[in-house]
């Protein structure tokens, strides 16, 4: 079973047309804080190597960015919101997951689809004590349609040359040994430090 929100669901919250009843959402009758999740690695979709979609996203201070920015580094970008409770019992485990895979030169990259953006962000934020990873945002879900997402969570594995190896569509349990390692074999090795130069 996979835990998540559907392209038609979100569409309704996003415009206000339904209030979010966090019992129907969690889809097992349970609490975000109760869901018991899939352990990802064994649930990672791999793809042939494919460039990312081009789509941009804000970081806290309202700077356009894209995922260009992270060239060199192999990305685990989840797209999740404040009210989305499979994504709030997600977020954890990618937290976890991040100081983890930093030293493979890997990191998680949480990119918020909030419409209001950095207001509902940073408080959750905040509230969450959430810290280690950048604040990102995209208000207009512009990713939506340019990954052609059905539901949100949604998370895709993005390697050192930028390509696309790997996706998640739902919530799923990141913090895993499992998991680490199917990453470690998606995003391949970090490259060695050149060696330092010395005048002669």
């Amino acid at each position: 079973m996979r835990f998540g929100l559907s392209r038609r669901r979100f569409a309704q919250l996003g415009a206000g047309l339904v209030l979010p009843d966090l019992t129907s959402l969690a889809g097992i009758g349970k609490s975000a804080a109760a869901m018991t999740l899939p352990d990802v690695g064994p649930n990672l979709d791999a793809t042939v190597p494919q460039p990312e979609p081009d789509f941009h996203f804000l970081d806290a201070s309202g700077r356009r960015m894209t995922l260009a920015a992270f060239r060199g580094e192999g990305l685990v970008v989840n797209f999740w919101a404040t009210w989305c409770p499979p994504c709030r019992a997600e977020l954890p485990t990618l937290l976890a997951l991040d100081p983890k895979i930093r030293a493979d030169g890997m990191r998680v990259l949480p990119i918020s689809v909030d419409s209001q953006g950095i207001k509902a962000v940073r408080p959750y934020f905040a509230r969450h004590h959430i810290t280690g990873v950048p604040m990102l945002l995209d208000p207009s879900s512009s990713a939506l349609d340019a990954f052609n997402i059905g539901g949100i969570p949604f998370t895709v594995i993005v390697d050192r040359a930028g390509q696309m190896v790997a996706s998640l569509q739902g919530a799923g349990d990141w913090d895993t040994p499992a998991t680490i390692a199917r990453l470690r074999r998606l995003v391949g090795p970090k490259p060695a430090a050149a060696p330092p130069t010395t005048s002669t």
